[in-house]
């Protein structure tokens, strides 16, 4: 991914224009159990990418990361492996969420055709998106959405119930939140 920025960027500078499509995950919002190391790589895609977004927006160029939720592709089944050598601690979580993954493979809700012409219409502006802004996190599918939703959820009660002690901690001759 890197590269084809550090490849397409120049370009998109000199022309004062482009769209940049990062691929994340769902995963990306919220740690789940068991698949911390693959979560954190969307973390990471999506950090950079709402960085670059706020970077590049001056010269023209737009950028979102899509955020695909469950969708009916081969990386359930042949392109998930399991540990190879699991932790015993970790034995109740990673053992049925081993079997979920079997017996949910084939079986998500996200149709990837339907992901694939809204990509289309998003980062075109075009049918559905025809007036729309370019969002910064696109999410793709109701999981996702859901998924996005309860974490934003999540994030606020928590902002809300800690922000008098969080702010405690600045200097007190420190007028500038």
């Amino acid at each position: 991914m890197l590269r084809v920025l550090r490849a397409v960027l120049p370009h998109m500078r000199k022309k004062r224009a482009g769209v940049v499509a990062n691929v994340g995950s769902a995963g990306g919002w919220k740690g789940i159990p068991g698949i911390g190391l693959y979560g954190s790589t969307k973390f990471a895609i999506a950090g950079l990418t709402l960085a670059l977004r706020e970077e590049v927006a001056p010269l023209g160029i737009e950028v979102t990361v899509v955020e695909p939720g469950a969708f009916r592709t081969s990386i359930l089944g042949k392109g998930f492996v399991p540990a190879k050598a699991p932790i015993d601690d970790f034995a109740p979580l990673t053992k049925p969420l081993t079997t979920h993954v079997a017996n949910f493979s084939g079986k998500q809700p996200g149709d990837p055709a339907k992901a694939a012409q809204l990509l289309v219409e998003a980062l075109t502006k075009s049918g559905r998106c025809k007036g729309k802004a370019l969002p910064s996190r696109l999410l793709l599918g109701k999981d996702a959405v859901k998924l996005g939703q309860g974490v934003l959820e999540q994030n606020k009660r928590e902002l809300d119930e800690w922000a008098e002690l969080s702010g405690s901690t600045d200097f007190q001759d420190s007028d500038k939140p």
